[in-house]
């Protein structure tokens, strides 16, 4: 792995930039540094943005405290954002993808949710670089350590209502479900926790079993319940117990 910062050629590329980070912070629960790790290892092409959690997400704890709802979600629809005119300009700019997403099936409800489980609900995930003007070669993006979300996969997620946001200078920001950050959508094909697509790959059965004994001590979800069942999962969560919410972020109600 190689980690280059994304330098722009200008102040006004970065604040562009800066605006899809402030997108993406808002659903998938991610606060995203300006820079990228290359996949060099391997033979695909992505590149990986790092990036921070908006909540606490890598315990059953944690998703029982901030989620209020833990559902598995299958993509049914996916959509390019549009390039702007300044980044066809440069010759170089991210694009983002606008996905709706089914709601399966819910595993577990927070007694205290803001809103019910929805049936359907939109998701805004990484999508693709360009560079050299050349749009029509476009690299993978995706957050390291995560999922990019994509079609034909299924995923378990915690998510949580976010009410409409008024900072100033920035606008509305409009009521809609976020989730928790990276630690909290796990690749769910076949009702298996692990397995499907991660960091834009595909993990086969033998692959996620293989690596269950390998992340039993890192204490995420994901690494603790590796290869195992809907049954585990929603036994875990039935018997968390939450702990006292912090504040992760200034609130900034609309009036």
């Amino acid at each position: 792995m190689v980690e280059n910062e994304i330098r722009g050629n200008n102040v006004k590329h970065r604040l562009q930039f800066a605006v899809l980070c402030a997108a993406l912070a808002v659903t998938a629960g991610l606060i995203v540094v300006f820079s990228v790790r290359n996949d060099s290892a391997s033979d695909r092409e992505i590149s990986f943005a790092s990036a921070s959690d908006s909540y606490p997400n890598q315990s059953v704890t944690d998703w029982v405290t901030y989620a209020d709802h833990v559902v598995v979600v299958t993509p049914t629809a996916e959509r390019d954002q549009s390039i702007s005119a300044e980044d066809r300009e440069r010759g170089e700019g991210v694009v983002l993808r606008e996905l709706e997403l089914r709601v399966d099936a819910t595993l577990w409800s927070s007694p205290k949710a803001a809103q019910p489980t929805p049936k359907s609900f939109d998701w805004l995930a990484w999508g693709w670089s360009f560079k050299n003007g050349d749009t029509g070669r476009k690299t993978k993006m995706a957050s390291h350590g995560a999922p990019r979300i994509e079609m034909g996969h299924s995923y378990v997620m915690a998510i949580i209502w976010e009410e409409a946001r008024c900072s100033e200078g920035d606008g509305v920001t409009p009521a809609q479900w976020g989730g928790l950050g990276s630690g909290a959508v796990i690749p769910f094909d076949s009702a298996t926790i692990g397995q499907g697509e991660f960091e834009g790959a595909v993990r086969t059965p033998a692959q996620a079993d293989a690596k269950a004994d390998d992340h039993v001590s890192d204490g995420g979800v994901q690494a603790r319940l590796m290869g195992k069942g809907t049954s585990a999962l929603v036994a875990e969560l039935k018997s968390a117990v939450p702990t006292e919410r912090k504040r992760v972020a200034p609130a900034a109600p609309c009036k």
